[in-house]
């Protein structure tokens, strides 16, 4: 996979939930990961601090999968869609 912040998500997937990133793809639901509500808390907390970012608690709230939280990321830093 040549996305960069696609590889951020699923490395900061893989510090919150070990194991957790093998075969994974933007359609898998964090409920299918096994992330309880504090594994994602967690992680979006993780990404925050790599990322330099503040996700809404709005957003945070939504999310459902691993494409919710890069398409989510991408609006916040102003990087269009990847296709």
């Amino acid at each position: 996979m040549d996305d960069v912040l696609a590889e951020q998500v699923f490395s900061a997937l893989a510090k919150v939930k070990p194991g957790s990133t093998n075969g994974i793809t933007r359609e898998d639901t964090l409920e299918s990961l096994h992330l309880d509500s504090l594994d994602t808390i967690t992680l979006l907390f993780e990404l925050e601090d790599k990322l330099g970012i503040s996700i809404p608690d709005e957003d945070a709230r939504s999310v459902r999968t691993v494409g919710d939280i890069i398409e989510r990321i991408r609006r916040l830093q102003g990087i269009a869609p990847q296709a």
